[in-house]
């Protein structure tokens, strides 16, 4: 079984990730970013593993874009996002994700994972009152805060259980 690992990071954080889900996985396997696609037959792949941060709750511009290029694919996901995996955020993140990789696939499964904020979006911040930005959000400065350390060692596990659930029994 041949899967591909392709993803979209704007900080290093689902890179990173992805590259650990790539490390975890027993058999033939790819790893590449979603710019790289048109270099490779998605048809050899039975497995597709999207890598995406997280934006606007849902799968980042270019992952989105390349998600909805696909058709008829056994799809999975990881996602990377700063506010904490169990908040009421994720679980609508893990929810748009698991929405958008049904529309026209076999969506099997996907897990998030914490990442840091970039120091744009952390300057973008300081700039404008987060209640504009964030309005739902009161405690969007702690998040950033305790995000700061991630990807650290518990994201790591909870992509390892991922992939042995899904790809090495």
């Amino acid at each position: 079984m041949k899967t591909l690992i392709i993803y979209s990071s704007e900080t290093g954080n689902t890179k990173l990730v992805c590259e650990k889900a790539f490390e975890y996985i027993n058999g033939e396997k790819l790893i590449i970013p979603v710019k790289e696609k048109d270099s490779i037959n998605l048809d050899e792949f039975e497995n597709i593993i999207v890598g995406t941060w997280i934006d606007k709750a849902n799968a980042n511009a270019e992952a989105k874009r390349f998600i909805n290029t696909l058709a008829n694919k056994n799809l999975f996901f990881i996602g990377t996002l700063a506010a904490s995996l169990t908040s009421e955020h994720a679980k609508k993140c893990f929810n748009n994700l698991t929405k958008l990789c049904s529309k026209r696939n076999n969506f099997v499964d996907g897990v998030l994972a914490r990442g840091r904020v970039s120091e744009d979006l952390q300057e973008k911040f300081t700039k404008f009152p987060l209640n504009i930005i964030h309005k739902f959000v009161p405690n969007m400065k702690e998040i950033i805060l305790e995000a700061d350390a991630h990807p650290n060692e518990t994201d790591f596990l909870l992509i390892k259980d991922f992939i042995d659930k899904n790809f090495n029994n």
